[in-house]
């Protein structure tokens, strides 16, 4: 026995009513799909990273290199040896 899904409105459906005359069929209501709710816990962390961040000096990234080398050398402990 092969199965036929037929889903959508029920206007949709209703259209297939002539092939479906005489026919044993099943009829399941489904939940409307709800609207995606914001992921909450997420928005909360990236707020708090927001807040962490006020005043601190953005960099695009170009000095990266530069900032991990001096790091690495000593510079962020106070250490200007090599400067």
């Amino acid at each position: 026995m092969t199965q036929q899904i037929y889903e959508g409105t029920w206007e949709e459906v209703a259209n297939h009513a002539p092939e479906l005359q005489g026919k044993r069929v099943r009829l399941i209501i489904l939940d409307e799909p709800t609207k995606a709710e914001p992921n909450r816990l997420m928005l909360e962390v990236l707020k708090q990273l927001e807040e962490r961040h006020k005043g601190k000096p953005f960099t695009d990234g170009s000095d990266t290199q530069r900032i991990l080398r001096e790091a690495r050398a000593g510079k962020m402990f106070g250490d200007d040896t090599n400067d």
